[in-house]
């Protein structure tokens, strides 16, 4: 039996996602279906309950879960064809799509194959940090996870790595929820986030930056219970006490999908928003998805 054919297959609900999917369905695709792994759409955005969202799309500052809200109603609007809760697993050059669900497993195809898988946190095991391996280490985009859907906080005693956005804003909301932030260290001579989050997340809350500075080890047994750092510029070494730390030190395009099938882009296979690249801001991401999905014939 031949596997179910859509018109476009997108993988991946979040912005980019959602994005693409309602540009093509502007342009009369007609029959679109969306694979999201997680239960509900948005992605990234579900977490993010800090303002700083919308204000070039919607020309409205808005909460990453406002955004995601948007966009959601644009989705059910046009009757989209959406699947929750299911991973894809495989594709092919021929666009088919063979994913698992609660159901079992399926499998699909599409003239149009559009990847809006997002992306994925660098973690401490790339970084090679000597030490060892106990609790109480997380990347940020986790603990963002762990405090604003499930209401558990990671720690008290806080040092961030890496002067990503994310971490930034986990500076602040560790604070805001009673944590102590002692400091967030970045290897590089500059920030790498945005200047506005380094203003709003540790400047406003009296959270030292250290640039050129770099995690020299973890300490600790069961749980974390110090670092070691030093400062490049002197090579002078310091040692603080806490008992989390929260890794951001840098976003990797989630392509292995791609790359497990050794297929390249084009013939109806697209790659867009943070699958492509890691942009700076979702409203750039939902520009370039739709406008995308607008060209699908």
């Amino acid at each position: 039996m031949d596997p179910k054919k859509y018109d476009l297959i997108v993988i991946g609900g979040g912005p980019s996602g959602m994005a693409a999917a309602v540009g093509a369905s502007s342009n009369d695709v007609k029959s679109i279906l969306i694979l999201e792994r997680m239960p509900r759409l948005g992605g990234i955005l579900n977490q993010c309950i800090h303002l700083g969202f919308g204000l070039n799309y919607f020309k409205k500052e808005m909460t990453g879960t406002e955004y995601a809200a948007r966009y959601k109603k644009m989705v059910y609007d046009k009757n989209i064809e959406i699947k929750t809760s299911c991973l894809v697993h495989k594709i092919t050059g021929k666009k088919e799509v063979t994913f698992v669900s609660r159901e079992g497993e399926f499998t699909v195809s599409a003239s149009n194959l559009i990847m809006a898988t997002g992306c994925r946190e660098r973690t401490r095991e790339m970084l090679t940090v000597p030490g060892t391996r106990p609790a109480g280490i997380f990347t940020a985009g986790l603990a963002q996870e762990m405090v604003n859907i499930y209401g558990v906080m990671p720690g008290k005693e806080v040092v961030i790595v890496g002067s990503g956005d994310i971490g930034l804003i986990m500076a602040r909301r560790m604070t805001l929820e009673g944590a102590k932030v002692h400091l967030t260290l970045e290897i590089m001579d500059h920030l790498s986030g945005l200047i506005r989050n380094k203003v709003q997340c540790l400047d406003d809350f009296g959270i030292p930056l250290h640039l050129e500075h770099e995690l020299m080890e973890i300490i600790g047994k069961n749980r974390v219970e110090a670092i070691k750092y030093r400062n490049n510029k002197t090579g002078k070494e310091k040692l603080i006490s806490c008992d989390t730390i929260l890794f951001s030190v840098g976003l990797i395009p989630e392509q292995d999908l791609l790359t497990d099938a050794e297929i390249s882009t084009g013939n109806g296979i697209y790659l867009t928003g943070n699958a492509d690249y890691v942009h700076d801001l979702v409203d750039s991401v939902t520009k370039e998805a739709e406008k995308l999905g607008e060209s699908i014939r």
